[in-house]
């Protein structure tokens, strides 16, 4: 009779072993997007953002300096409530918040926050929502667009370099602050912009050329580059730095190129 029980107890934890061994456990994953954000307070060095509705899928940024952005990172797609602290060592100063603000943000999206406004204004702080066009571009060309940071309307001229002479109808004409244009495609290959502010100006303000991406690797993914079709760009027009400010070195404005769609996206 014991060595009965002895056999029964063996077949039963077998049993759950392999019953175990079978089961999958799949993870619970809520619907995501995909956030940036760039900072374009021009009177400030650096900021911090952090989630403060929860700690899962949530974006970690850290010491954000003018005219920088971020990776894009997934983000837990419904309401979302964000807190920008000025970048410290000091508790002092990373203890009181410079603003917070809450945005939705839609399942499968690609979007980037823009942080504006002024350090020294509190009540002028907000995050600009804005949404990136992840969607390829067709065979053999980029796609970029321009989008104005700071706070007049802008002229952005795609050229083949720098120094080319500024002419004609603009790019992107007459983008309003905080606006932005549409994407516009062309062959892949050299390019640069050129931006004048105020309507009819071709005085330029800032040029700068496009990155380029590495000559490609066999059997790697292709790169981001204005040489690189399947490229998506969005060109930040940044004011000067504030003068006094921690920004008061960056005396002129500067346009920045972001990416908003690599060659091996899907």
């Amino acid at each position: 009779m014991r060595l009965k029980r002895i056999v029964l107890l063996a077949a039963g934890l077998s049993a759950l072993t392999a019953c175990e061994s079978d089961e999958t456990v799949a993870p619970s994953v809520p619907p995501v997007g995909q956030v940036r954000f760039i900072n374009a307070i021009a009177d400030t060095l650096a900021v911090d953002v952090r989630a403060i509705d929860q700690v899962e899928y949530s974006p970690v940024v850290g010491e954000l300096a003018f005219r920088r952005g971020t990776n894009y990172q997934p983000v837990e797609a419904k309401s979302r409530q964000f807190r920008v602290f000025a970048s410290s060592r000091n508790i002092g100063v990373t203890s009181i918040p410079l603003f917070d603000a809450t945005v939705n943000i839609a399942a499968n999206s690609r979007v980037t926050l823009l942080l504006v406004g002024s350090a020294r204004n509190k009540s002028s702080l907000q995050l600009i929502q804005i949404n990136d066009d992840a969607s390829a571009p067709p065979a053999g060309m980029i796609a970029v667009r321009v989008v104005n940071a700071a706070t007049g309307a802008i002229n952005g001229f795609l050229v083949n370099a720098v120094a080319d002479p500024v002419a004609g109808t603009p790019t992107a004409a007459n983008v309003a602050a905080l606006a932005q244009s549409a994407y516009v495609t062309r062959t892949a290959g050299a390019v640069a912009i050129r931006v004048t502010e105020g309507a009819g100006s071709v005085t330029p303000t800032s040029s700068v050329a496009g990155p380029t991406a590495a000559a490609a690797v066999t059997g790697a993914l292709p790169a981001a580059g204005v040489n690189s079709a399947g490229t998506k760009f969005s060109v930040y027009y940044f004011p000067r730095g504030v003068a006094g400010s921690n920004n008061n070195a960056l005396a002129t404005p500067a346009a920045v190129w972001f990416v908003d769609r690599n060659p091996a996206d899907l």
